[in-house]
């Protein structure tokens, strides 16, 4: 028996494979499979317009390692990429900064690597990609303060930036990027992030085109949360965000009572979304 039940479960674990592909049904599906896991060779011999270059990225990408792209698959046609998940290979931020210039959507979501990790590659993305709108970089938690610093060339054009459970940012290079880019910002995302009264203060009088806001587990209680947001910072906020209608406070604990009497009194009749899940 004991023999029996150590085969099974060798059998087990050979079957399993980690990030499993789903294997396409279709002949459409079927041909992009076979460009992808061929790519180098086929860009060879064939130029491949946008929107097959698309799919076949999102089929590279459902892998845990991207691998390198051929010279020529990024070029100027690219307005959205989405590497999210990834582990990226060396120097693609900085070709998609050289090569992606029209570039308007940007998804990093929990993206690793020592690529993520690379100031210069992300200053060179932010440098060359002067059109992106939206930035998401959810998840990432290695992201460094001077790769927000890069992100202030992109104040004018920014539109949405997801930073939330990037633990490592300190308030301060928040709030300095808020002041920098904030102006025409319509969602912020900083749920998880180190918090506090310097943050706020930034988002509330640098961001006035606000229309949705995260800012899930903040506290006031100081550590992770960077010293924690005061019944203060929280009135300043709510006072300025004249135009949000989604608000996320997911978690935030400390507040109480009072911020919920803040956000009625002041954002009451505009909010179409509030989620409160946590919230003490």
């Amino acid at each position: 028996v004991t023999l029996k039940r150590e085969e099974e479960r060798e059998f087990d674990m050979g079957s399993y494979r980690p990030h499993k592909r789903k294997r396409a049904t279709t002949l459409k599906g079927k041909c992009i499979e076979y460009i992808g896991d061929n790519l180098h060779e086929v860009f060879k011999e064939e130029v491949l317009d946008i929107k097959l270059r698309e799919q076949i990225l999102d089929y590279l990408c459902e892998s845990p390692i991207l691998v390198d792209l051929p010279d020529g698959f990024l070029d100027g046609s690219w307005t959205k990429i989405r590497f999210g998940g990834c582990v990226l290979p060396k120097g693609l931020l900085a070709q998609v900064g050289e090569q992606c210039y029209d570039l308007e959507e940007l998804d990093l979501k929990q993206c690793a690597g020592n690529e993520m990790l690379d100031v210069d590659s992300f200053a060179k993305l932010c440098d060359g990609c002067r059109e992106l709108k939206i930035v998401d970089l959810v998840g990432i938690m290695t992201l460094k303060d001077e790769q927000l610093d890069c992100m202030h060339h992109l104040g004018n054009s920014l539109r949405r930036v997801r930073l939330g459970g990037n633990i490592c940012l300190s308030p301060c290079a928040i709030a300095t990027f808020l002041l920098k880019a904030g102006r025409n910002l319509q969602e912020l995302d900083l749920a998880g992030c180190q918090i506090n009264d310097t943050v706020v203060q930034a988002v509330a009088t640098h961001c006035k085109n606000l229309q949705e806001l995260s800012l899930g587990y903040a506290d006031n209680y100081g550590g992770v949360a960077g010293g924690g947001v005061t019944l203060f910072g929280w009135g300043l906020l709510m006072r300025n965000l004249k135009k949000i209608h989604t608000l996320k406070l997911k978690r935030v604990v400390g507040a109480g009572k009072s911020l919920l009497l803040l956000i009625a009194r002041h954002l009451g009749p505009k909010l179409v979304s509030l989620d409160l899940t946590g919230f003490k």
